[in-house]
C-alpha cells in the first residue's frame, strides 16, 4: 500500500537526519547547500517567522529569482506552517497591490530590485523580508527556542499562482497529501522493465534517498533547473526532487542562458534537466547545433523533462541527435492538474506514438462542453479531466471551482482546460488549451496546433497564432512569425507547409513576418505581444 504522505517539513527533517549531511542539497555556482545546512537553515527561518508573529495558515509569498534561498524561504514557511505562494516578479505595484489583498499575503520574501515595488504593494502591518539584506541574514541566524517543533499537519498547504493567462493569477490550494500523489512524489523508477518502487511509508521514502546518493547508479542528480521556480512547473520539480533527497542545481546567472545552461550541465555532470518546452529546448538545440560539442557537454545527461507548454518533436530530435542516450519526458500538466499525460521520447521513437498517454493511477477521461462523456473509440475534440488527488480549488474562487472542478457521476473531476481527442490505441492527441480557442466560421482553431504545425518549418524560429476580425467568418486567423534566413517567397512556402498538415480551416488567411522577440521573458508565449502586431498589420 502506497505511503499516504506527510507534511513536506516532516520529510525534509527524516531526510536530512538519514542523508550524509555533508551532501549537496542546494547548488549554484560556487554555492552550495548541503543536507545539513538546508535543515539547520529552514528551521532558523522557521523560527524567525514564527517569533515576527507569523501563524499557521498565514500566507507568505517568494518573490524570488532561482536562488537556493527560494527554497530556503519555501522550506522555512513549510516547517512554520506559513502557508508559501510563488510570485512573478515582472508584476508592477498595481498588479502585485490586487494579489497581494486577494491571496491576503502576511509576509513577502523579494530581492533588492522588486523591494520598492514589494513594499508599495504589501499590506499594512506585512512583514517584507529583503533576501541578501540584514533582515534576511537575521532571520537565517535566529536561535531556536527551547519549544520550538516544525509544522506537522499532512493537509497543510501551499498555494501554486497560476499564470494568469485570462486574467490576473488564481491561487491553486494544495494540501501536502494530496500533492504527494498527484505529484507521485513516493514512486521511484527502476531499471528498464522494473514496476516503480513505491514508498509504502515515510522511513521507506527517506531510506531510498538516503541510498541513492549522487554516486548511486539510478540516482537523477544533480537536476539541472532551468526554469523559474516562480512558475507552477519549475516549483513542482524542485519540490518534487528534494523531497528524493536529491541534488538541486540552479544558474549562476538571473536570467536563462543557454550557453551557461550547457556549460554548467557538463560541470557539474548533471543528470537531469528540466525546462519548459520550446522556450528552453530552442535555444539550447540552436547552441548545440552551433557549438558541436554536444556529446562532451551532454555526456553524464539522462534526461530532460518537460512540462507547461509545446515541446515540438522536432526540437526533441535536435537534441537528441547531440545526446543519443537522452530519454525526454513531455509531460502534460498545470498548476491545477500536475499531470495528466506523458509522452517519452528516445533515440529508439516516441511512447504512443508522440501521443500523450493518460498517467497510471487516477481516471481519465474527455467531456464535452456539456460535462458528456466522449468516450475512447469516438470522435470528437473533449476537454481533458481527471480525478484522483486533487487541490482543494481556487482561494476565494466559488464560481470559478464549480466550473473547474465540477461533480460528475458521484465524483469530483478537474477539467483541465486542454482540448484533445482519443487516438485508437487510447492515447490522447493534445490540440490546445481551452482558453485560446479561436472561432472562425463555427470551426473551432486551437492555436497551439497550428504553431506546431508552422514551427517544424525550417526557416520559422517562433510564431504565435492570434485573430483578427472577418466580416464573413467573425474571427480569421492570423499566423504572427519570427522567421530566419532569407524572407522571399517565404509566406507562400508557409502556406505551402500548412496546408500539407492541417485542415482548411486551420490554415492561417495571413501570415505576418516580424523580428520582435514572441516570448515573454520567462519564455512562455506572447500572445499580447503577437494580437498586437496583428492588429498593427489590420
Amino acid at each position: 500500500m502506497a505511503f499516504a504522505g506527510a507534511n513536506f517539513g516532516v520529510v525534509l527533517k527524516a531526510l536530512a537526519g538519514a542523508i550524509p549531511p555533508g551532501r549537496p542539497a542546494l547548488v549554484q555556482g560556487t554555492r552550495v547547500v548541503s543536507w545539513g545546512e538546508f535543515d539547520t537553515l529552514t528551521d532558523r527561518i522557521a523560527a524567525g517567522l514564527q517569533a515576527r508573529g507569523l501563524k499557521p495558515g498565514d500566507i507568505a509569498g517568494q518573490m524570488l529569482r532561482n536562488t537556493p534561498d527560494y527554497m530556503l524561504a519555501y522550506f522555512g514557511c513549510v516547517k512554520a506552517g506559513v502557508v508559501p505562494v510563488n510570485v512573478n516578479y515582472h508584476y508592477r505595484q498595481r498588479e502585485l497591490s490586487d494579489i497581494f489583498t486577494r491571496f491576503g499575503l502576511k509576509a513577502l520574501f523579494t530581492e533588492s530590485e522588486f523591494a520598492e515595488a514589494a513594499r508599495a504593494a504589501m499590506p499594512e502591518g506585512a512583514l517584507t523580508v529583503e533576501v541578501g539584506a540584514d533582515a534576511w541574514a537575521a532571520l537565517c541566524d535566529t536561535p531556536l527556542p527551547a519549544d520550538y517543533a516544525i509544522h506537522t499537519d499532512a493537509q497543510a498547504l501551499f498555494l501554486t499562482a497560476t499564470g494568469g493567462t485570462t486574467g490576473m493569477p488564481k491561487a491553486v490550494m494544495w494540501p501536502m497529501d494530496q500533492a504527494w500523489a498527484a505529484f507521485s512524489i513516493g514512486v521511484w523508477q527502476q531499471g528498464p522493465g522494473q514496476p516503480p518502487f513505491v514508498a509504502a511509508s515515510l522511513d521507506e521514502q527517506v531510506a531510498r534517498a538516503a541510498a541513492i546518493g549522487p554516486d548511486h547508479p539510478a540516482s537523477t542528480s544533480p537536476l539541472l533547473l532551468l526554469s523559474p521556480l516562480m512558475h507552477g512547473a519549475g516549483q513542482f520539480s524542485a519540490v518534487i526532487h528534494l523531497l528524493k533527497g536529491g541534488t538541486l542545481a540552479l544558474l549562476p546567472a538571473p536570467k536563462f542562458d543557454a550557453d551557461l545552461a550547457l556549460d554548467e550541465a557538463a560541470r557539474l555532470g548533471a543528470r537531469g534537466m528540466f525546462i519548459v518546452g520550446d522556450a528552453f529546448a530552442v535555444p539550447l538545440a540552436d547552441r548545440l547545433d552551433a557549438r558541436g560539442d554536444g556529446a562532451a557537454v551532454l555526456a553524464s545527461l539522462r534526461s530532460i523533462t518537460s512540462s507547461g507548454a509545446v515541446f515540438s518533436p522536432a526540437l526533441k530530435q535536435r537534441l537528441i541527435a547531440h545526446a543519443p542516450q537522452l530519454m525526454i519526458v513531455d509531460a502534460l500538466g498545470s498548476s491545477e492538474s500536475s499531470g495528466t499525460g506523458i509522452v517519452i521520447t528516445t533515440a529508439q521513437g516516441s511512447s504512443g506514438g508522440g501521443r500523450f498517454q493518460p498517467l497510471p493511477g487516477r481516471e481519465t477521461k474527455l467531456f464535452d462542453e456539456n460535462l458528456a462523456e466522449i468516450p475512447p473509440g469516438e470522435g470528437g475534440v473533449g476537454i481533458v479531466a481527471r480525478t484522483g488527488p486533487l487541490p482543494l480549488g481556487y482561494l476565494g474562487e466559488d464560481e470559478k471551482n464549480a466550473q473547474t472542478f465540477p461533480v460528475i457521476g458521484g465524483k469530483r473531476w478537474l477539467m483541465t482546460g486542454d482540448r484533445a481527442r482519443w487516438s485508437a490505441d487510447g492515447t490522447l492527441e493534445f490540440i490546445g488549451r481551452d482558453n485560446m480557442c479561436i472561432n472562425t466560421g463555427g470551426e473551432k482553431v486551437f492555436p497551439e496546433e497550428v504553431e506546431a504545425a508552422l514551427l517544424a518549418h525550417p526557416q520559422v524560429k517562433d510564431v504565435r497564432v492570434v485573430s483578427q476580425p472577418d466580416p464573413r467568418f467573425g474571427r480569421k486567423v492570423v499566423a504572427v512569425v519570427q522567421s530566419e534566413g532569407e524572407r522571399a517567397a517565404l509566406i507562400e512556402s508557409l502556406d505551402a507547409h500548412a496546408r500539407s498538415a492541417l485542415a482548411g480551416y486551420k490554415i492561417p488567411r495571413l501570415y505576418i513576418l516580424t523580428d520582435r522577440p514572441l516570448r515573454l521573458n520567462n519564455g512562455k508565449p506572447d500572445y499580447k505581444t503577437a494580437q498586437g502586431i496583428a492588429d498593427g498589420a489590420a
